[in-house]
């Protein structure tokens, strides 16, 4: 069977996520360097370093089976893609914005005559329309913010993370137009042809994303104590409990709790007895 193919860009805000995601799931990809295409798994995995932008197109048409990229990007490109998992990264919002004294001060204030520019002119144009608005779409591939301030837009519309790009340009938005992610995205006909091999891969992504943001505690208790440890601990399923050899009265319990939680539970198992407390990351979880 012909290599499964990978598209992932070569540089840009996605790129370093894209490569610790590959190699999480067991791809060792070098860093991009001057390579295009990365052979890995004895041949079986190819994976291909390609402009953000153009990974919607390539899926569309076959050269790559499936593919990391923006979801701005395959939604810009209206390509004929299917989205296999939404990912946890490259979070950010595409929005309206305007210089910040504008008398624009919502979408209705926007008028007719009025000129935006952007760097995607098709996502724009379409939410315009559907808001009843038919503006001059004026496409630009930089510096976006700059526009209104040089006489070429009235209004921008951009990708904000924080909004501190936005403000340092002093424009402000009012209105958003989708929120952004980056996705996994496959050509259809190839995906049912390789089901298997994406379906191994897609569920290796979710697994490293379940368990981002959890820990395994592990943590020696009294017995008599084990229902409030329980009720602290309430695990996927609750804790796992064990004996402890020649240790008579206390149990171990291992358990999977959420990062953020951790320093909450520290003080209320020491009370209840606890001892020799570990916390480990988790690198895959399949629920």
């Amino acid at each position: 069977m012909a290599p499964l193919k990978i598209a992932i860009p070569n540089k840009g805000r996605l790129s370093d996520s894209c490569l610790q995601l590959l190699r999480a799931i067991g791809f060792p990809v070098a860093g991009v360097g001057r390579t295009l295409v990365s052979v890995l798994a004895g041949g079986d995995i190819e994976v291909l370093f390609s402009r953000a932008d153009d990974i919607p197109e390539f899926i569309d048409l076959g050269a790559a089976d499936i593919g990391l990229t923006g979801s701005d990007l395959v939604d810009e490109a209206a390509a004929d893609v299917e989205v296999l998992l939404p990912l946890d990264f490259g979070l950010c919002k595409l929005v309206v914005a305007v210089p910040e004294h504008s008398l624009m001060k919502k979408v209705e204030d926007i008028p007719e005559a009025a000129v935006v520019a952007t760097a995607f002119p098709n996502v724009t144009r379409r939410y315009f329309e559907a808001q009843g608005k038919k503006l001059t779409v004026v496409a630009v591939s930089g510096a976006t913010e700059i526009t209104p301030y040089i006489g070429v837009a009235d209004l921008i519309t951009d990708l904000a993370e924080t909004g501190s790009t936005l403000r340092k340009n002093h424009l402000t938005p009012i209105a958003t137009i989708c929120e952004v992610r980056a996705v996994l995205i496959g050509n259809r006909r190839k995906c049912a042809e390789k089901e298997k091999e994406v379906h191994e891969i897609v569920a290796a992504m979710a697994s490293v994303m379940a368990a981002k943001e959890k820990r395994y505690l592990m943590a020696n208790v009294p017995k008599q104590a084990l229902d409030e440890v329980r009720r602290l601990l309430p695990g996927i399923s609750g804790p796992t409990v064990m004996n402890l050899a020649g240790a008579d009265g206390m149990v171990a319990i291992h358990s999977v709790v959420t990062e953020k939680s951790i320093n909450g539970l520290m003080p209320p198992l020491k009370k209840l007895g606890a001892t020799g407390i570990l916390i480990l990351p988790i690198e895959r979880m399949v629920m």
